[in-house]
Parts: C-alpha cells; structure tokens; sequence
C-alpha cells in the first residue's frame, strides 16, 4: 500500500531536510553538510521515544511509529559531542473517519475476493479515511441497533475480515496510514437472515443502527448512524436499504 506520508515539522535552521511521517515510520532526512552524531525523539509527554548514533554520512533515519504511540508533539533533537546542535518539532495525530458503509448483498462486486454467498449477504464494507498526520489502525468493529446481528458484549474477536491472510479469518489489526483511504469488511455477520432481532415485511420495516470502529491511537472512535429499511416476505429474500444519518 502507497503512503502519501505526512510532514509538518518546524526546523530552527537547515540541518533537518524533511521530518516525514510515512506508513508508521518517522523519516528524518539530514542536510548534506549535516555534523551530527546524534539524533533523538522526544515524544508529547516530555520523556524519550528513541534514539540512534549516526555514523558519517548518514543522512535518513528511521524510528518505528508503529500503532501504539501517544499523539501529539514529537521534538527531533539532533546533537554532536554531548551537545545539543539542533531541533524540529512535528505533530503526529491521526484523524480516521468512518466515510462509507456498504452492505456486501448490494455491492457483492465490491467484496473482497473468494467471499462466497453466504459472506456477501450478511457482511458489510467499510471505507475509512485517514487525514491526520500519524497513523492509527481498526482493531474492532462493533454493529448497535436495529440489525440482525447486532455485535454481543462476548464478543471478543475484532469482527474485521483478514484480507492479508491465505486462510482468511479474523483480522487483528488493519493499519490505517495518513493521508490513506482503506477499505475493511465486516466479518461477523450482522446481516445474517438467521436471527429473530428484526423483522422483513412487505409493507417494510424501519430501523437505526450504529457502527463503531475501535481504533489503537484516536481517542475518539469514528462511528456511523444509519436509517434501515427492511421489505420483503422474510430476512432470507428480504431487500435491505440503509442511509446515513446526517
């Protein structure tokens, strides 16, 4: 996956060419005629995040984000002899939206590969939208409300497709890169037709429902409210319509 990456960082004078964010990386570029022996990032709360030795000419670094930083301002201090010659700062915060919800029955040509009937009809497709300046990653996905299969508080697997695995399955974690758009799959079933929560009718059913996608660095889960319309003789042949609710 292409990462557009990030960069918003601050510099005192030349040495830091580009203080990047790409992926889950921090990239620290140095100017040519950089002398540092030494760079060092300190994260929002003040104390180390990490440090390296640099040998001579090294002009890139790269510090591992991953998905369980702390958001906020990162200081990049750079230093030469014991002392402190340089420093940049960067904000690094995701900002992940929840854009579109899709159910796999409507769109089954937009379900991931080999899904299968059964999974098509009752799974749903999740756009998600990262435009923040850190990366974040969907590690739960949780239906409320008016649906068949509304997520069980035991419930303890993400409920979020493997795309990346041969043998498919639950996901662990899905990572959502900054300035990405990712795409995920429900793999729960919340649009099974083997549940009694809701009913079918041919004078059409109504109901609301809520989706939360539970995420490792915003504090703020992006969710969705959407309005459902039920009509048909039964959940088995029933046609399924939803909207946002703006």
């Amino acid at each position: 996956m292409a990462s557009n990456g990030s960069e918003n960082g601050t510099d005192e004078n030349d040495v830091f060419e580009s203080v990047t964010v790409e992926e889950t990386d921090l990239i620290v570029e140095l100017d040519d005629e950089h002398t540092l022996d030494k760079l060092s990032v300190i994260q929002p709360n003040g104390e180390l995040f990490a440090d390296t030795t640099l040998s001579a000419g090294v002009r890139r670094e790269t510090f591992a984000l991953n998905t369980d930083y702390s958001p906020g301002e990162y200081e990049v201090l750079g230093g030469s002899d014991g002392e402190e010659q340089a420093s940049t700062s960067i904000t690094i915060e995701p900002d992940v939206q929840l854009v579109d919800l899709r159910l796999g029955r409507n769109y089954p040509d937009e379900m991931y590969e080999d899904a299968g009937d059964r999974r098509t009809r009752t799974e749903t497709i999740l756009t998600l939208e990262n435009d923040g300046t850190g990366p974040d990653a969907a590690v739960r996905l949780v239906f409320a409300g008016d649906i068949p299969g509304p997520t069980s508080d035991d419930f303890e697997e993400s409920g979020i497709y493997d795309t990346e695995s041969d043998l498919g399955g639950y996901a662990d974690a899905v990572v959502l890169p900054p300035g990405e758009t990712v795409t995920i799959y429900s793999y729960s079933q919340p649009f099974t037709s083997a549940t009694g929560n809701v009913s079918c009718s041919p004078e059409t059913e109504y109901g609301e429902f809520e989706t939360t996608v539970e995420t490792t660095v915003q504090d703020e889960s992006p969710t969705g409210a959407y309005e459902v319309a039920y009509t048909g003789d039964d959940l088995v042949e029933c046609d399924i319509e939803i909207e946002e609710v703006q």
